[in-house]
């Protein structure tokens, strides 16, 4: 647990926000070959996951662009 906790410790924000956003891109093709194959009630709970991953992710990129945006102007 040490380890993980390491890891995400020395990773950027930027590289945090596209983790969060692969996490999220994963989790809605898993959600797609579920719709597409079966008929399971899991694909709308990974669909949601996709949603919170992708969001989560934007957010931190829009903040690091923002906060890059009003260090220049300093």
């Amino acid at each position: 647990m040490n380890k993980i906790i390491d890891f995400w410790e020395k990773l950027s924000n930027k590289k945090r926000g596209l983790l969060f956003i692969a996490a999220g891109m994963l989790c809605l093709g898993g959600c797609l070959v579920l719709l597409l194959f079966t008929e399971s009630i899991f694909s709308t709970v990974l669909l949601y996951f996709s949603l919170g991953f992708n969001i989560i992710g934007l957010y931190i990129l829009m903040w690091i662009k923002d906060r890059r945006d009003k260090n220049d102007k300093k």
